[in-house]
């Protein structure tokens, strides 16, 4: 018998770059293993550059779209990853028995520069395949 999938939450401010990569990666090494959602808390549209940097490493992020945290699926969560300490402080409160994961990943964007998305974007990608592995996720 296959075991359920593990349900993880990405949440960051804007849901337009860091945990839109977080999600992009997650489902691309964890598969049927994974149910996985990315949310902000202020939603804006995704931007460019975290499409062309994806776009560079194979996964097409043009068919996404920014979304509102949903408290439905955050306590339907096995474990929520707050990639940004303002997600941190102003998350609500993570429910006993869903597992909290504080990532703390400055936001690429306030330079406006591919390079530091790019680096953004591989910093997930080895922070994803960690929590992926930690949780036992076939990668």
């Amino acid at each position: 018998m296959m075991k359920k999938p593990v349900r993880i939450y990405f949440l960051c401010i804007q849901n337009r770059c860091r945990s839109q990569i977080a999600e992009a990666f997650a489902k691309h090494y964890g598969g049927e293993h994974v149910i996985v959602e990315s949310a902000g808390l202020e939603p804006h549209d995704i931007h460019p550059l975290t499409l062309e940097v994806m776009k560079e490493v194979g996964i097409e992020l043009s068919g996404n779209t920014s979304k509102k945290i949903d408290m439905k699926y955050f306590i339907a969560s096995n474990v929520i990853v707050k990639l940004c300490q303002q997600v941190a402080e102003r998350c609500p409160i993570v429910p006993f028995g869903i597992t909290s994961v504080d990532w703390d990943i400055e936001d690429p964007l306030l330079s406006n520069d591919i390079q530091s998305v790019r680096q953004t974007r591989d910093t997930i990608e080895k922070k994803v395949i960690e929590l992926l592995k930690g949780l036992n996720v076939p990668i």
